[in-house]
């Protein structure tokens, strides 16, 4: 788990600003020495423990003490975050000589609205599971496959629910209503550990599919974000985490190819490892569409599976015949809204594909923003949810 100095100054900065204002504005003349020293005591204590975790990721071996590490961050969110707006409208209030006095209010009201977004977010938001629901027309379809059924789950990053199985159950519940033809995993099992899957295997052992349920690794699968003691180690922690994705009932797809046969007719399911569409250095690209195209037909209708969307564009579109590719890896930033049929989120700067269903001609893409979380264990406005892909034949 990489972190940059960037963010341990942001994250110092959320604690001893609005403390340091708070204090000068309203604690040193008001309030007795006692209160006084409290309250250093505390903005001291979150300081120093939070720099001492940041400078310590990097020794955390077990998947338990990562979820502590994710629930403190969130807590550490939900104190200070709402101490910061505060002080910016307060700041502000007092800047303009008390002419608006409605700011001083302001800062109160988004204060307390920002701490119950917040705890709503970790303890409600990341479990209100959903679905999207799409149809893909495609051209020369077989008749057999005419309303095949795939059902679509991605990024569970299992260890970011802390073995709260009685919570995420509802879930599985949904999933096996689906009665799905065929279920897909499109990556991100856990955040780093195998040990994150432990203990769920009833639970995926319910998910119902006609067809035998495919699944390709993402990048947390392959672990890059850990400063492994050696190579060699990163890599056995990876094999160990593509046979826990088999335990829990997936056949992984590494640059394969997977064919569904429905009589005379079939469809080719294509797996592509991680691709890096960022190119950072820390996570090596894994995929090889050339392997994917080895003894398929140019009139096989194709399916691809691949867990960042960013390569699209590049790699895809216009340039390779799939009719349909199914991806994740963006989790829409977890938070967003949704107005109507129009979202937005802060991935969406980012990610072209963010979240849902876009067509580049007549190949569609459909992004899942996933049904966990990553870095902090909370979702808003964005919630977790699996999609349902119906394939039709298109008529003319």
């Amino acid at each position: 788990m990489q972190v940059y100095g960037i963010v341990v100054f942001l994250i110092l900065f959320l604690i001893i600003a609005p403390d340091t204002y708070l204090y000068f504005r309203f604690m040193r003349k008001s309030v007795s020495r006692s209160v006084c020293v409290l309250h250093w005591i505390i903005c001291a204590f979150f300081a120093l423990y939070t720099t001492f975790i940041l400078m310590n990721v990097n020794n955390i071996y077990s998947p338990e003490t990562v979820c502590q590490l994710m629930t403190f961050v969130a807590t550490l969110g939900a104190i200070y975050f709402p101490k910061l707006i505060f002080s910016n409208f307060d700041l502000f209030y007092n800047l303009t000589k008390r002419r608006w006095k409605r700011l001083h209010y302001w800062g109160y009201f988004l204060a307390a609205i920002s701490f119950v977004l917040i705890m709503h977010a970790i303890h409600f938001g990341k479990f209100k599971f959903g679905k999207g629901e799409y149809t893909v027309e495609i051209e020369n379809l077989p008749e057999s496959f005419d309303g095949y059924k795939i059902v679509q789950v991605s990024d569970f990053h299992l260890g970011s629910f802390s073995k709260a199985m009685v919570r995420v159950e509802p879930l599985f519940n949904m999933l096996k209503e689906e009665d799905a033809d065929l279920v897909v995993f499109t990556g991100d099992m856990v955040n780093t550990f195998p040990e994150e899957t432990l203990g769920w295997d009833s639970l995926f052992h319910t998910i119902p599919s006609k067809d035998p349920k495919l699944g390709i690794m993402g990048n947390h699968d392959h672990t890059p974000y850990f400063r492994w003691s050696s190579p060699e180690v990163k890599e056995a922690n990876s094999k160990k985490i593509e046979a826990s994705i088999e335990r829990l009932g997936f056949k992984l797809l590494k640059n394969e190819n997977h064919v569904i046969r429905r009589g005379n007719d079939s469809i080719v399911i294509s797996g592509l490892d991680y691709s890096n569409g960022r190119k950072r250095h820390i996570i090596p690209a894994y995929s090889n569409l050339d392997k994917c195209d080895e003894n398929v037909s140019d009139s096989a209708i194709r399916i691809l599976l691949m867990h960042d969307p960013t390569i699209f564009d590049d790699s895809i579109a216009g340039k390779r015949n799939y009719a349909l590719t199914i991806s994740g890896h963006t989790h829409s930033a977890q938070i967003g809204f949704i107005i109507g049929s129009f979202k937005w989120s802060p991935a969406h700067i980012r990610f072209k594909y963010c979240d849902g269903q876009y067509f580049v001609g007549k190949q569609c893409i459909i992004t899942s923003r996933g049904v966990g979380c990553v870095g902090i264990p909370a979702r808003l406005g964005m919630t977790p949810e699996y999609e349902v892909i119906t394939l039709k034949k298109k008529r003319q």
